[in-house]
């Protein structure tokens, strides 16, 4: 099979099972950023490395499989990374940035979570001069770190 074949199961994530890193990583960049700039999707890719490198069991573990299907990126469950447009720049963008990752530029840091700015903002405050996220469901968190690329805001948490 070639990267970005369509998958004809949509009832979870186990369609996913035995496809290699690099179209794991190609279908949840474009998924999440296909329609951003470039390094938008830089920046998914990073969120997974990172998550990758901190070799935690609530994000997958350390292998790409893991953290991609571990079902923290919402795009994971849609058509566009189930059945992705070959022919479109956001996927080609995508495929070359998996293909290429270990000498992408890193436009987030040591982010590991991104959401819309919308939805950001929408779960933020300053409280004391404190950036603080809730989002998670779990109260407020520190945010330590914060990148805003296009509409789509990486940041990093306390204790992360």
């Amino acid at each position: 099979m070639a990267y970005g074949d369509c998958l004809t199961d949509q009832s979870g994530l186990s369609e996913f099972n035995g496809k290699d890193s690099v179209d794991l990583l190609a279908r949840v960049m474009y998924s999440e950023a296909g329609n951003q700039e470039y390094v938008g999707r830089q920046g998914v890719c990073w969120v997974v490395k990172n998550r990758i490198a901190k070799n935690l069991s609530e994000f997958g573990g350390n292998t790409f499989a893991g953290v991609i299907l571990s079902g923290g990126f919402a795009g994971m469950y849609t058509y566009a990374a189930r059945c992705p447009n070959t022919t479109e720049y956001g996927w080609t963008s995508s495929l070359y940035i998996a293909q290429n990752h270990t000498t992408q530029y890193n436009p987030i840091g040591t982010c590991l979570w991104f959401n819309t700015n919308t939805y950001y903002n929408n779960h933020s405050r300053i409280s004391e001069g404190v950036e603080q996220y809730n989002g998670f469901g779990t109260g407020w968190k520190n945010v330590v770190e914060k990148v805003v690329l296009q509409d789509h805001t990486f940041f990093r948490v306390a204790g992360y």
